[in-house]
């Protein structure tokens, strides 16, 4: 079984439809935990509308939703994936056969949810850096074996951005890489559209890249 956990923090406007793209599997062994961290808007009422567990935490922290989701699944295989990304239907079949023993971790090729041109670019070189293993990251969802996330102990709560690759370096210590191929996500935009293409390639560089800080994300809704 396939467990998708979904942290939520005031994600009203995309919740109804990531959960739907869940719905819409053509794989059938799976779970759907979202986690309502902090939430004072309707996303717990959108998602009760959904086949999926919903638990309630005061705290606004992702990686604590995270791992409360991951302590409450079943399934051998964990996917943790953004509130505001959708899969195509073919995506939970296509991690089940390619993700195998030797994977540690784990990701998916994304495409945005604009039709910018701009946007189409920037996931296409992201999607590059992932495949090539020049940057072993994200892009709105992360794959692990239960065992595994549990041995290094989830992701760290204390960190504010850095939290997907800090779980990843630590998974690597145990296997592959695995880019999932023949399928992708599709990912908000909003951050980019809000911040501007500079700016949050210049936050990117410096805070993950460079100082490597803890710095303060804000929340974009």
């Amino acid at each position: 079984m396939i467990s998708i956990i979904i942290p939520a923090y005031n994600e009203e406007k995309y919740i109804g439809k990531t959960l739907a793209s869940i719905g819409e599997q053509v794989f059938s062994e799976y779970e759907a935990i979202v986690v309502a961290n902090g939430c004072t808007d309707d996303t717990v009422l959108i998602a009760k509308k959904h086949p999926c567990r919903v638990v309630r935490t005061n705290e606004a922290n992702v990686s604590r939703a995270r791992n409360t989701g991951a302590s409450l699944a079943k399934g051998d295989l964990l996917v943790f994936l953004d509130a505001d990304t959708q899969l195509t239907p073919n995506a939970l079949f296509e991690i089940d056969r390619q993700f195998s023993k030797k994977d540690a971790v784990g990701t998916m090729l994304a495409r945005p949810n604009s039709a910018r041109l701009r946007y189409k670019i920037v996931l296409f070189f992201k999607d590059l850096l992932h495949i090539t293993r020049v940057r072993r990251g994200s892009s709105g969802i992360i794959i692990a074996p239960r065992t595994l996330f549990n041995k290094v102990g989830g992701f760290d709560p204390s960190l504010a951005i850095n939290e997907d690759d800090g779980l990843i370096r630590k998974l690597l210590f145990f296997g592959g890489y695995k880019v999932i191929r023949r399928t992708h996500v599709t990912t908000s935009m909003r951050r980019y559209e809000k911040w501007g293409m500079l700016r949050l390639a210049w936050f990117w560089i410096v805070n993950k890249h460079i100082t490597r800080r803890n710095a303060q994300y804000e929340a974009v809704r």
